[in-house]
């Protein structure tokens, strides 16, 4: 056989079986990253788990979750896209925040979904740390809860809590979205950690599912 026919039958061979190749051998390495290596033990280890087997979030390269770090702007509105499960995007017009970024399209989906504002200089500081309010703003703007700022009055330091978030804080308190600290703080001004951001999220989650069960609820005569 002609060496160059040959070599170019093979190639044509190689090209049709890439072409109906399962899609999943192409799939991302991370889509089969193996549980978290740091979390055992940890307090929010049970809800990082079934996150990662949901696919609703993932780990670092080195197989760790560190549960403890901060969560930037752009992460948490990810994460919340996700949980509530927004998929719709809205016109991006932050200064801040460029077409080709790899938030862009998380930012675009807050924006259309109505619970990312940005700042008041036009923009979105994506790679800033979210703090406990600001992620409590974004959680109750989301679920559209009404503010609640006498909810806010039991945490002990109620008088620190920023007036622009203390309505949203009290809301998605009583609504059990997000806890105290357990001196009773809030803690308003400090970030939230990764661990912190899914167990919360995951309650805002676990009520939506509530909710959807008890709509579809039929009763006549003692039979659901």
């Amino acid at each position: 056989m002609n060496k160059k026919v040959g070599k170019m039958t093979l190639s044509m061979a190689l090209a049709a079986v890439l072409a109906f190749a399962p899609a999943q051998a192409f799939a991302p390495a991370q889509a089969f990253a193996a549980p978290a290596t740091d979390i055992s033990g940890h307090w929010a280890e049970k809800v990082i788990t079934q996150w990662q087997e949901k696919g609703l979030i993932s780990g670092y390269e080195d197989g760790t979750f560190k549960p403890d770090n901060s969560v930037t702007r752009a992460e948490f509105v990810i994460m919340l896209n996700k949980a509530l499960g927004f998929t719709q995007k809205g016109n991006v017009t932050f200064s801040d925040v460029s077409a080709n970024a790899w938030y862009y399209d998380a930012v675009a989906i807050a924006v259309e979904a109505g619970y990312c504002a940005g700042y008041e200089d036009g923009t979105f500081k994506p790679n800033a740390t979210i703090t406990r309010a600001e992620a409590a703003v974004m959680i109750a703007k989301a679920k559209e809860l009404t503010a609640n700022t006498e909810a806010a009055d039991k945490f002990a330091d109620a008088s620190r809590i920023p007036a622009w978030a203390k309505g949203s804080i009290g809301a998605v308190s009583a609504a059990g979205f997000m806890t105290g600290r357990t001196d009773g703080t809030f803690d308003a001004s400090n970030t939230i950690t990764r661990a912190e951001a899914v167990s919360s999220l995951d309650r805002t989650m676990e009520k939506e599912e509530n909710e959807e069960v008890k709509d579809a609820v039929v009763t006549k005569d003692d039979t659901v």
